[in-house]
């Protein structure tokens, strides 16, 4: 291995390193499976190690390693062109007994991500982008319009349509994401 090499994937492992999860949970809330997650964040990897000439500090290295991801990302879903089926969210829940209560929680709280998961699945892919590095990922709409290459106001404008879009199918499945006046206790009797 020659030392040009040696000192780019010395040089790739200190900026990637540190975001490798983030960039997985990004495929992850993209993509909606762990699978494809795994497959895609891989692949987003190996184009940033492949570019990494190309980075050239405009941004931040998270913000352009999240563009190459969120790209990879929208790439597969074009290939795939899948329709979701609205059926998904409206599958039953867990029955816990009574006498469980942590229990019942936590897999209220694992059903509720779950359920997430599966409305920004819902999200046609140039909603869900936007959306996923902003709300998800903590980017600022200016660096999210940068991983983009949108214009500001558009990516505004995708994720404002996009929380919409979400609060709309989780208020549908009011059981785990209904208003406040649903008493905390109600399922379990007290």
């Amino acid at each position: 291995m020659s030392s040009d090499h040696q000192v780019r994937v010395l040089r790739f492992e200190q900026l990637a390193a540190p975001l490798e999860k983030q960039v997985y949970f990004t495929c992850l809330n993209m993509m909606g499976n762990h699978e494809d997650a795994e497959d895609c964040a891989q692949e987003a990897m190996l184009r940033a190690f492949r570019r990494l000439d190309s980075f050239r500090g405009a941004s931040k290295f998270s913000t352009w390693l999240y563009a190459i991801a969120v790209h990879v990302c929208l790439d597969e879903l074009r290939k795939r062109k899948t329709t979701y089926s609205l059926e998904l969210l409206r599958e039953s829940g867990w029955d816990v007994p009574d006498t469980a209560p942590e229990l019942y929680e936590q897999m209220e709280t694992k059903e509720r991500r779950r359920k997430l998961r599966d409305a920004i699945s819902l999200l046609p892919p140039e909603f869900r982008a936007p959306q996923v590095l902003v709300d998800l990922q903590g980017l600022s709409y200016q660096e999210a319009a940068q991983a983009l290459g949108l214009p500001l106001g558009t990516v505004k404008s995708r994720v404002s349509r996009a929380r919409q879009a979400l609060m709309k199918t989780l208020l549908d499945n009011g059981e785990l994401f209904g208003h406040e006046d649903r008493l905390n206790d109600e399922r379990r009797g007290n």
